[in-house]
């Protein structure tokens, strides 16, 4: 008789590696982030304010924006560890921008943030699991 983890071994071999599939993540992300940070420029003290939220923090999350994009995208690109470094760093970033987004934009108790503003959480989550499991390298894409 088989134990379960010998069926779940079997199973996961047998199962197709999507070689790519980072990509599911990657693009969606960066799409948001990009456009997020390009409705930004021409950066505006009045919309700045609106947010309540410091002229300079306001320029610093458009342009961080616009480059974790740009990260994301390029370093997909890059199946070496540098690709990988880029991709965790991007990952990170979009993290603590989409945090600073709920916190500023957003913020509620963890239980109504999860029921009623699962896009951020959603980008949140994905920010996260690049930075935490980028497979860029070639030792993390099995070849």
């Amino acid at each position: 008789m088989a134990y379960t983890s010998d069926v779940f071994e079997r199973t996961e071999r047998a199962l197709p590696h999507a070689r790519y599939a980072d990509w599911l993540l990657r693009i969606p992300l960066a799409v948001v982030l990009l456009q997020q940070g390009f409705d930004k420029v021409p950066l505006s003290a009045d919309m700045a304010a609106g947010f309540g939220v410091p002229f300079f923090l306001w320029g610093l999350a458009a342009f961080g924006e616009i480059a974790v994009g740009a990260a994301l995208i390029v370093s997909g690109f890059l199946r070496n560890p540098m690709g990988e470094l880029i991709t965790r760093l991007a990952g990170l970033g979009a993290a603590l921008i989409v945090a600073g987004v709920l916190y500023v934009a957003y913020w509620a108790p963890p239980v109504e943030l999860l029921l009623y503003n699962q896009f951020h959480v959603l980008l949140l989550a994905a920010g996260l699991y690049l930075a935490l499991t980028a497979r860029n390298t070639e030792r993390a894409t099995g070849k």
